[in-house]
C-alpha cells in the first residue's frame, strides 16, 4: 500500500508534482478580485506517491494562463514547499467557508516548468474532433492534388490530339484544292503569265481565224 507523503517538515524543498485541475475560483482582497485555481489528487511526479494535503489552491498567474489549462487537465509542475497563514482573523467570518487564521505548510504559488500531461475529457473530445478534421482535410487535399495531376495529363493529351487534328485538316484542305476543278482553274487563272507564254497563246488564237479565211477564199 502506498503511503502518503506529508509536507510537514519539508519546508524549503522543491518538488516535482502531478495533479488534476479541479476548478477555478477567486476571492476579494483590498477591493479587487484575485483569481485562483485548485489542483487536486496531488502526487509526486516521479513515484506517484500521494501527498498531504491532497489539493492546493494556486493564484492564477501567467504561468497557468499561458499554458491554457482547463478543468480536468492533468498537469505536471515544480513547486516549493512553504509555510503560509490561511483563514480570517475575524471571528464573525469563522464559518464553513472561512476558517480561523492559522499557519499551514503548503506549496508556493510561483510554479515552474508547467506541462499539461493529459487533457481533460471535454478537451480530449475536442482535440479528437480537430484531429479527425485535420486527417479528413489532409486526405481531401491529397485527392485534389491527384485529380489535378490527372487533369494536367489529360490536358496535355488533348492539346497533342488537337495539334494532330489541325495538321490532318491542313493536309486535307491542300488535297481538296488540287482535286477540285474549280479551285484548280482559279489557281491557273490567277497564276502570273510570263511574256512568252501569255503572248504565245494570244497570237495562236488570233492566227487561227485568218488561216481559216484564207483557206476558204482559195
Amino acid at each position: 500500500m502506498t503511503t502518503t507523503l506529508s509536507l510537514q517538515g519539508l519546508q524549503g524543498q522543491v518538488l516535482r508534482l502531478r495533479g488534476v485541475v479541479d476548478r477555478v475560483g477567486g476571492y476579494q482582497q483590498q477591493g479587487r478580485v484575485l483569481h485562483t485555481l485548485c489542483v487536486r489528487a496531488l502526487e509526486l511526479a516521479s513515484t506517484s506517491q500521494p501527498i498531504n494535503p491532497d489539493h492546493w489552491w494556486f493564484r492564477l498567474r501567467q504561468t497557468w494562463t499561458e499554458a491554457g489549462v482547463q478543468a480536468g487537465d492533468t498537469v505536471v509542475f515544480t513547486a516549493k514547499v512553504r509555510t503560509f497563514t490561511k483563514g480570517s482573523h475575524d471571528p464573525e467570518r469563522w464559518e464553513n467557508t472561512v476558517r480561523v487564521r492559522e499557519r499551514v505548510v503548503g506549496l508556493g504559488g510561483d510554479v515552474r516548468d508547467l506541462v499539461i500531461q493529459r487533457r481533460g475529457p471535454a478537451q480530449r473530445l475536442l482535440l479528437d474532433e480537430l484531429e479527425g478534421r485535420l486527417v479528413l482535410e489532409r486526405r481531401l487535399r491529397e485527392e485534389a492534388e491527384g485529380e489535378a495531376q490527372r487533369l494536367v495529363v489529360l490536358r496535355d493529351a488533348l492539346i497533342t490530339e488537337m495539334e494532330r487534328l489541325q495538321d490532318h485538316l491542313a493536309t486535307w484542305k491542300a488535297r481538296c484544292r488540287i482535286l477540285d476543278p474549280g479551285v484548280a482553274n482559279d489557281i491557273l487563272m490567277r497564276a502570273p503569265r510570263g511574256p512568252r507564254h501569255g503572248r504565245g497563246f494570244q497570237n495562236v488564237d488570233r492566227l487561227l481565224p485568218r488561216q481559216r479565211s484564207r483557206a476558204m477564199a482559195a
